[in-house]
Protein backbone atom coordinates (compact mmCIF):
# COMPACT_ATOMS: atom_id res chain seq x y z
CA UNK A 1 0.00 0.00 0.00
CA UNK A 2 1.66 3.76 -1.03
CA UNK A 3 1.41 6.22 1.19
CA UNK A 4 0.67 9.35 -0.21
CA UNK A 5 3.96 11.38 1.36
CA UNK A 6 6.60 12.58 0.08
CA UNK A 7 9.79 11.71 0.84
CA UNK A 8 13.32 11.89 -0.12
CA UNK A 9 15.76 9.07 0.41
CA UNK A 10 19.34 9.30 1.73
CA UNK A 11 21.24 6.63 -0.49
CA UNK A 12 24.88 6.57 -0.49
CA UNK A 13 24.82 3.14 -3.12
CA UNK A 14 25.80 0.64 -0.11
CA UNK A 15 23.15 -2.39 0.17
CA UNK A 16 21.37 -0.88 3.40
CA UNK A 17 20.35 2.41 1.79
CA UNK A 18 19.05 0.53 -1.80
CA UNK A 19 17.58 -1.72 0.33
CA UNK A 20 15.62 1.02 1.98
CA UNK A 21 14.76 3.15 -0.78
CA UNK A 22 13.47 -0.32 -2.30
CA UNK A 23 11.08 -0.39 0.86
CA UNK A 24 10.24 3.14 0.56
CA UNK A 25 9.42 2.57 -3.04
CA UNK A 26 6.45 0.17 -2.32
CA UNK A 27 5.26 2.50 1.05
CA UNK A 28 5.63 5.89 -0.13
CA UNK A 29 5.69 8.50 -3.09
CA UNK A 30 9.80 9.30 -3.32
CA UNK A 31 10.04 12.41 -5.16
CA UNK A 32 14.03 12.55 -4.78
CA UNK A 33 17.17 10.93 -3.94
CA UNK A 34 19.65 12.49 -1.69
CA UNK A 35 23.18 11.65 -1.81
CA UNK A 36 26.08 13.23 0.55
CA UNK A 37 29.78 13.45 -1.35
CA UNK A 38 32.36 13.94 1.49
CA UNK A 39 36.41 14.30 0.67
CA UNK A 40 36.90 12.83 4.07
CA UNK A 41 37.39 9.15 4.53
CA UNK A 42 36.70 9.25 8.31
CA UNK A 43 33.22 10.97 8.22
CA UNK A 44 30.96 10.44 11.32
CA UNK A 45 27.20 10.07 9.14
CA UNK A 46 28.06 9.46 5.45
CA UNK A 47 28.98 6.26 3.32
CA UNK A 48 31.83 7.22 1.30
CA UNK A 49 33.46 4.62 -1.61
CA UNK A 50 31.72 5.80 -5.01
CA UNK A 51 28.82 7.46 -3.68
CA UNK A 52 29.54 10.03 -6.78
CA UNK A 53 28.22 6.80 -8.94
CA UNK A 54 24.23 6.95 -6.85
CA UNK A 55 23.47 9.38 -9.99
CA UNK A 56 23.56 6.03 -12.41
CA UNK A 57 20.20 4.95 -10.10
CA UNK A 58 18.69 8.04 -9.86
CA UNK A 59 18.86 8.10 -13.48
CA UNK A 60 17.71 4.35 -14.10
CA UNK A 61 14.57 4.84 -11.60
CA UNK A 62 13.89 8.48 -13.38
CA UNK A 63 14.26 10.23 -10.05
CA UNK A 64 15.20 13.28 -9.57
CA UNK A 65 18.77 13.07 -7.73
CA UNK A 66 20.16 16.62 -5.34
CA UNK A 67 23.57 15.96 -4.02
CA UNK A 68 25.93 17.72 -1.36
CA UNK A 69 29.22 18.00 -0.32
CA UNK A 70 31.29 18.38 2.70
CA UNK A 71 34.99 18.43 3.22
CA UNK A 72 34.48 18.66 7.37
CA UNK A 73 34.20 15.49 9.19
CA UNK A 74 33.09 17.63 12.14
CA UNK A 75 29.31 15.52 12.67
CA UNK A 76 27.85 18.68 13.81
CA UNK A 77 29.04 20.72 10.65
CA UNK A 78 27.60 17.50 8.98
CA UNK A 79 24.99 17.39 10.38
CA UNK A 80 24.01 20.99 8.94
CA UNK A 81 24.80 20.09 5.30
CA UNK A 82 22.42 17.43 5.36
CA UNK A 83 19.55 19.80 6.96
CA UNK A 84 20.59 22.54 4.19
CA UNK A 85 20.12 19.93 1.44
CA UNK A 86 16.74 18.31 3.18
CA UNK A 87 15.55 21.65 2.80
CA UNK A 88 15.83 21.86 -1.10
CA UNK A 89 13.89 19.00 -1.40
CA UNK A 90 10.89 19.91 0.04
CA UNK A 91 9.69 16.79 1.32
CA UNK A 92 7.86 15.54 4.22
CA UNK A 93 9.88 12.71 5.31
CA UNK A 94 13.40 11.57 4.53
CA UNK A 95 14.46 8.19 4.63
CA UNK A 96 17.44 6.25 5.84
CA UNK A 97 19.65 3.22 5.59
CA UNK A 98 20.53 2.91 9.20
CA UNK A 99 20.41 -0.11 11.25
CA UNK A 100 22.22 -0.20 14.80
CA UNK A 101 24.02 2.98 15.03
CA UNK A 102 21.82 5.31 17.28
CA UNK A 103 24.71 8.11 16.88
CA UNK A 104 24.15 8.20 13.54
CA UNK A 105 20.29 7.99 13.83
CA UNK A 106 19.86 10.72 16.55
CA UNK A 107 22.02 12.79 13.52
CA UNK A 108 19.89 12.18 10.89
CA UNK A 109 16.76 12.57 13.30
CA UNK A 110 18.41 15.86 14.37
CA UNK A 111 19.01 17.36 10.52
CA UNK A 112 15.67 16.19 9.55
CA UNK A 113 13.76 18.24 12.45
CA UNK A 114 15.66 21.18 12.07
CA UNK A 115 14.40 20.70 8.28
CA UNK A 116 11.17 20.35 9.38
CA UNK A 117 10.42 17.28 8.28
CA UNK A 118 10.14 13.71 9.57
CA UNK A 119 12.66 10.74 9.28
CA UNK A 120 11.83 7.36 9.23
CA UNK A 121 14.51 4.39 9.34
CA UNK A 122 13.15 1.09 7.62
CA UNK A 123 16.08 -1.68 8.59
CA UNK A 124 16.36 -0.13 11.98
CA UNK A 125 17.60 -2.85 14.88
CA UNK A 126 16.67 -5.61 11.77
CA UNK A 127 18.72 -9.14 12.81
CA UNK A 128 21.44 -9.05 10.79
CA UNK A 129 20.95 -12.06 9.26
CA UNK A 130 17.66 -11.10 8.84
CA UNK A 131 19.22 -8.13 6.64
CA UNK A 132 21.31 -10.36 4.60
CA UNK A 133 19.11 -12.64 3.54
CA UNK A 134 16.54 -10.33 2.09
CA UNK A 135 19.03 -9.01 0.11
CA UNK A 136 21.13 -11.73 -1.41
CA UNK A 137 17.87 -13.90 -1.42
CA UNK A 138 16.40 -10.97 -3.51
CA UNK A 139 19.14 -11.20 -6.32
CA UNK A 140 20.85 -8.02 -5.00
CA UNK A 141 24.22 -7.94 -6.65
CA UNK A 142 26.62 -6.16 -4.07
CA UNK A 143 30.00 -5.66 -4.02
CA UNK A 144 32.58 -4.84 -1.12
CA UNK A 145 33.98 -1.49 -1.76
CA UNK A 146 36.04 -1.07 1.61
CA UNK A 147 37.46 -3.76 3.75
CA UNK A 148 38.82 -2.40 7.53
CA UNK A 149 38.82 -5.31 9.03
CA UNK A 150 41.47 -8.57 10.04
CA UNK A 151 40.10 -11.28 7.71
CA UNK A 152 38.14 -9.06 5.19
CA UNK A 153 41.44 -9.25 2.73
CA UNK A 154 42.61 -7.17 -0.29
CA UNK A 155 41.28 -10.35 -2.51
CA UNK A 156 37.61 -9.11 -1.55
CA UNK A 157 37.66 -5.69 -2.89
CA UNK A 158 35.69 -5.62 -6.10
CA UNK A 159 33.87 -9.07 -5.30
CA UNK A 160 30.19 -9.96 -4.88
CA UNK A 161 29.19 -10.32 -1.78
CA UNK A 162 27.75 -13.88 -1.05
CA UNK A 163 26.46 -16.07 1.69
CA UNK A 164 29.82 -18.25 1.54
CA UNK A 165 32.00 -15.51 1.32
CA UNK A 166 30.52 -14.09 4.62
CA UNK A 167 30.09 -17.31 6.34
CA UNK A 168 34.02 -18.10 5.34
CA UNK A 169 35.01 -14.89 6.75
CA UNK A 170 33.23 -15.58 10.05
CA UNK A 171 34.51 -19.18 10.65
CA UNK A 172 38.09 -17.35 9.83
CA UNK A 173 37.21 -15.13 13.04
CA UNK A 174 36.04 -17.13 15.75
CA UNK A 175 35.12 -15.34 19.19
CA UNK A 176 35.04 -11.83 17.61
CA UNK A 177 32.52 -9.56 17.11
CA UNK A 178 31.79 -9.58 13.33
CA UNK A 179 29.27 -7.82 11.78
CA UNK A 180 27.65 -9.38 9.14
CA UNK A 181 26.30 -6.02 7.90
CA UNK A 182 29.45 -4.45 8.28
CA UNK A 183 27.92 -2.47 10.64
CA UNK A 184 31.16 -1.85 12.99
CA UNK A 185 32.95 -0.63 9.93
CA UNK A 186 34.80 -3.85 8.96
CA UNK A 187 33.15 -3.21 4.89
CA UNK A 188 31.53 -1.26 2.73
CA UNK A 189 29.37 -2.15 -0.01
CA UNK A 190 28.28 -1.18 -3.52
CA UNK A 191 25.19 -2.12 -5.41
CA UNK A 192 25.49 -2.99 -9.15
CA UNK A 193 21.79 -4.44 -9.27
CA UNK A 194 18.57 -4.82 -7.42
CA UNK A 195 15.61 -6.90 -8.48
CA UNK A 196 13.76 -2.93 -8.38
CA UNK A 197 16.41 -1.46 -11.31
CA UNK A 198 15.22 -1.64 -14.94
CA UNK A 199 19.32 -1.45 -16.00
CA UNK A 200 22.16 -2.80 -14.00
CA UNK A 201 25.43 -0.95 -13.57
CA UNK A 202 28.38 -2.28 -15.20
CA UNK A 203 31.69 -1.22 -14.31
CA UNK A 204 33.89 -0.39 -17.15
CA UNK A 205 37.22 0.97 -15.00
CA UNK A 206 38.19 0.54 -11.38
CA UNK A 207 41.34 0.89 -9.39
CA UNK A 208 42.36 -0.71 -5.67
CA UNK A 209 43.86 0.72 -3.11
CA UNK A 210 45.69 -1.05 -0.40
CA UNK A 211 47.53 -0.21 2.82
CA UNK A 212 49.99 -3.23 3.58
CA UNK A 213 50.62 -1.81 6.86
CA UNK A 214 46.85 -1.12 7.73
CA UNK A 215 45.98 -4.13 5.92
CA UNK A 216 42.48 -2.02 4.53
CA UNK A 217 42.18 -0.77 1.48
CA UNK A 218 38.90 0.52 -0.99
CA UNK A 219 37.78 -0.41 -4.38
CA UNK A 220 37.32 3.04 -6.58
CA UNK A 221 35.15 2.64 -9.41
CA UNK A 222 36.58 5.15 -12.01
CA UNK A 223 34.10 4.70 -14.77
CA UNK A 224 30.61 3.10 -14.83
CA UNK A 225 27.43 2.74 -17.20
CA UNK A 226 23.98 1.54 -17.07
CA UNK A 227 23.43 -1.47 -19.69
CA UNK A 228 19.14 -2.26 -19.71
CA UNK A 229 18.55 -5.59 -18.37
CA UNK A 230 16.57 -6.68 -21.81
CA UNK A 231 19.46 -5.75 -23.75
CA UNK A 232 22.46 -7.14 -22.12
CA UNK A 233 23.76 -10.08 -23.34
CA UNK A 234 27.51 -9.94 -22.87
Amino acid sequence: MVLFIQVTCLVSGGKDSVLALWVALHKYEVQSIVTIQTEKSDSYLFHIPNSRHVGLIATMLKIPHLTAYSNDNNPNRELMVLKDILEETKAEAVITGGIRSDFQRYKFNRAAKLAGMKCFNPLWRLKPEKLISEFLTNNFNVIFVAVASMGFSKDLLGKKITFETLERIRKNMPGTDLSLTGEGGEYESFVLDAPFFPSEIKILRSKVHWDETREEGSYEILEAKLIEKDSYFE
